[in-house]
């Protein structure tokens, strides 16, 4: 029996550089499988370039080194404290670096279709025993908070890149079914504006705190949610 295109996509999800015998049949079997495969293989290796960059092993000892030579020179301490502040300032754009450095993407919406093709369904397929407590803790890591009306509905959340940095990606369990809501603390959004793709519907939500995107079934009115998703995701304090 031939793969369907649903299965196709959730095998590409969990291993978009497969290439299994039964995966390369799909591919040949029809343009649209073709298309699908080359796109997740494309989102892969952008991420792989965005989590390519480490911090360099010697960057503690140069900092340090660089704050000792200052103490040890205060008649020139005003040009000493520049480049100790600006050592320090590398240090924290490399501690951020990995999820800083983002793949480029065009628009909001071109990296909605290419995180969504890479792992919406993978994460739509997860069982998970995630509490209110897990969501909380995992979004205080972002100053936000979640009002008990989403927390409690989350059923499954990780961490993900987004167009401007690291930003989390949740299940919720709806009476319609799960839908998908993908949090970009450092992002700007039209709001309200609704992208269509791969027969799912995701409209952006301007947030207090960043933005976040929802996306479900065409069936599912994913509009219906914006209100919760809104209301529900506010800053911490």
């Amino acid at each position: 029996m031939s793969m369907n295109f649903t299965e196709f996509k959730r095998r590409l999800g969990a291993e978009p550089l497969g290439g299994d015998a039964e995966i390369l049949r799909a591919r040949e079997s029809s343009p649209e499988f073709e298309q699908a495969a080359v796109e997740a293989e494309r989102f892969e290796k952008k991420l792989d370039r965005a989590m390519s960059v480490s911090v360099p092993d010697n960057l503690l000892n140069e900092l340090q080194s660089i704050s000792q030579r200052a103490s040890r020179n205060s008649e020139r301490s005003g040009w000493w404290r520049m480049a100790l502040a600006a050592s320090v300032l590398i240090a924290v754009g490399a501690a951020g670096l990995t999820w800083k450095l983002n793949p480029s993407w065009d628009s909001v919406e071109d990296y909605l279709v290419d995180h969504y093709r890479h792992d919406g369904a993978k994460v739509l397929a997860m069982t998970s025993e995630t509490t209110a407590q897990d969501v909380q803790s995992i979004l205080a890591g972002f100053d936000v908070k979640a009002a008990p009306a989403l927390a409690e509905i989350v059923g499954v959340i990780k961490s993900c890149p987004t167009p401007d940095g690291k930003g989390i990606h949740m299940v919720l369990n709806t009476q319609d079914g799960p839908v998908t809501v993908i949090y970009m603390p450092d992002t700007i959004v039209s709001d309200g504006k609704i992208h269509t793709f791969d027969n799912v519907q995701a409209i952006l939500v301007e947030l207090q705190h960043g933005s976040a995107a929802i996306i479900g079934a065409d069936s599912q009115r994913v509009s219906d949610y914006y209100a919760i998703v809104q209301n529900s995701i506010v800053p911490a304090g």
